[in-house]
C-alpha cells in the first residue's frame, strides 16, 4: 500500500515537471515559432542561465539551438518571398547563403540580380566567389569578367580573378590581375559582405607568381 502511494506521488511529481517543461518559453516557441515567441524564449534562457550556474552551459546550448532554428526559419520565409524583396535585400540574402556555404542557393539569387541589374558589379563578383568555392573555375572567370566589365575599378573582382587564374595555372594573366588590384583602393568596393583574404596569403601568391613568370 505504501509502495503504491509512493509511486503515485512520484508519477504526479514527474507529470507536473513534464507539464512545466512543456510550458516553458522554449517549448512554446518550438510549438509555434515566430518572432515574439522567439524573443520570450531568448529572455527566458538568458535569465535562467544567470540564475543557475551549473546549468549555464546547457542553457547556452539551448540558446544556440533556437537561434539557429529561428535563423533558418527566417531564411526559408525570405526565400519563398524572394520576388517581393528589393535588390539590396536579395543581395544580402544571397550573401548570407554564401557565408553559410550554401552556394547553389546563393547563385540562384545572384542570377536574378544579374538579370534585373546586369550593370551592378557586386552580384557578379560574389557569384564568382561562390563558384570559386565550388571549384568551378570556368564559371568563376565568366562571372568575374562581368564584374570587371561593369566596374573597371572593382578591387575584389581582380583579386578573385587572380586567385582563379592561379588555380587554373594561367600564371601570367593571374599576375596581371594582381598588378591591377595593387593600383586600386581596396576599401572602395567594400560591400560589408566581402570575405577578407589575409594580406599575407595574397602577398605569398603574388611573390609565387613573380617567380613562376620570371624569364
Amino acid at each position: 500500500m505504501r509502495v503504491t502511494i509512493v509511486l503515485i506521488i512520484m508519477m504526479l511529481f514527474v507529470g507536473a515537471l513534464m507539464a512545466e517543461v512543456a510550458k516553458s518559453p522554449v517549448a512554446l516557441y518550438l510549438q509555434k515559432p515566430e518572432m515574439d515567441s522567439f524573443a520570450r524564449a531568448v529572455s527566458y534562457l538568458l535569465e535562467e542561465s544567470g540564475k543557475n550556474e551549473e546549468k549555464s552551459l546547457q542553457y547556452q546550448l539551448n540558446l544556440a539551438y533556437i537561434a539557429n532554428y529561428e535563423a533558418m526559419r527566417i531564411l526559408d520565409q525570405l526565400s519563398e518571398k524572394i520576388d517581393e524583396l528589393g535588390n539590396g535585400e536579395k543581395f544580402s540574402l544571397a550573401n548570407i547563403y554564401l557565408g553559410m556555404d550554401k552556394y547553389e542557393q546563393a547563385i540562384k539569387i545572384y542570377d536574378k540580380l544579374n538579370e534585373t541589374s546586369p550593370k551592378w558589379s557586386c552580384p557578379w563578383r560574389h557569384k564568382g566567389e561562390a563558384y570559386y568555392k565550388m571549384g568551378d573555375f570556368q564559371a568563376v572567370a565568366k562571372a568575374l569578367e562581368q564584374a570587371i566589365e561593369t566596374n573597371k575599378e572593382h578591387y575584389d573582382a581582380y583579386i578573385w580573378m587572380g586567385l582563379t587564374l592561379y588555380e587554373m595555372q594561367d600564371y601570367k594573366r593571374a599576375l596581371e590581375q594582381f598588378e591591377i588590384a595593387k593600383k586600386l583602393n581596396a576599401e572602395e568596393e567594400d560591400s560589408h559582405f566581402d570575405e577578407t583574404i589575409p594580406d599575407e596569403k595574397l602577398e605569398q601568391i603574388y611573390l609565387d607568381l613573380l617567380e613562376k613568370t620570371k624569364k
